[in-house]
């Protein structure tokens, strides 16, 4: 299953929710003489199709952050950035553009993810949780673009950041240093982060491949890179890691 079954079950069941209720209000009068009645049949139907809404919505969002972030299906992550960017709803169209940005920053197209973060950044009125997540997204992108970056310049950067949720912002400032001494300064750093997103498990798992290895420990990196070798190679970290793997194995 990918996101467009998902969204054309979605609409087909809102649907059928909304014709059974008209039919159902359409009979009301049939079956019912009494206002009394009539009224209090309508108010059943009316909080039924209510219910049955949630239920579809709560179905479906969590379908697909399942599909997402959980499977990391990065077709769907297509489809669905396809089928929201020009949306009804701007919350709708915001949410695409922000899915863009981590697709990119996923799939390593760091530069894409640097310029499509800068150009909602520079909204007004951006909300403060789509501000955060762009702003994780932009500084992490920003190490693995810029191999010149000086600590200095990062440090001032991290700095500079505005994310209003006190646990992001320290995930992101202890990732970014990670990142920096991981891969510009070829230090390593035992730092211990978790996540229960696909692609955050990914990424910790191959940075603590190359911590492994800055520390001499090769079997120890090995093993963490072999968890990655099934893993779809359009994403950055898995295609680093067997090419890490691979050169390996050619010496």
């Amino acid at each position: 299953m990918n996101y467009q079954s998902v969204r054309k079950k979605y609409t087909l069941y809102t649907r059928c929710a909304g014709i059974f209720a008209i039919v159902l209000i359409l009979c009301v009068p049939l079956v019912a003489s009494e206002f009394t009645m009539q009224t209090g049949s309508l108010l059943v139907i009316i909080v039924g199709l209510a219910l049955t809404i949630y239920l579809i919505n709560k179905w479906y969002l969590t379908t697909v952050e399942k599909l997402l972030h959980v499977d990391l299906d990065l077709p769907s992550w297509k489809q669905y950035i396809e089928m929201n960017k020009e949306g009804k709803r701007a919350v709708l169209r915001l949410v695409a553009a922000t899915s863009e940005v981590s697709l990119a920053y996923m799939t390593g197209d760091f530069e894409t993810a640097i310029r499509k973060a800068e150009e909602i950044l520079n909204r007004d009125g951006l909300q403060p949780q789509f501000r955060n997540v762009l702003q994780s997204y932009w500084i992490r992108s920003v190490v693995l673009s810029q191999p010149e970056l000086s600590r200095e310049e990062l440090d001032a950067m991290i700095g500079e950041l505005t994310i209003t949720d006190p646990t992001m912002a320290e995930k992101t400032q202890k990732m970014s240093v990670a990142l920096y001494d991981l891969t510009i300064a070829h230090e390593s750093n035992d730092e211990t982060l978790t996540n229960d997103y696909k692609s955050p498990q990914l990424e910790i798992i191959y940075y603590k491949a190359l911590n492994a290895a800055i520390k001499g420990d090769t079997e120890r990196a090995t093993e963490l890179l072999s968890q990655l070798v099934g893993e779809d190679e359009r994403l950055y970290v898995v295609r680093m890691g067997k090419d890490v793997l691979n050169t390996d194995n050619k010496k």
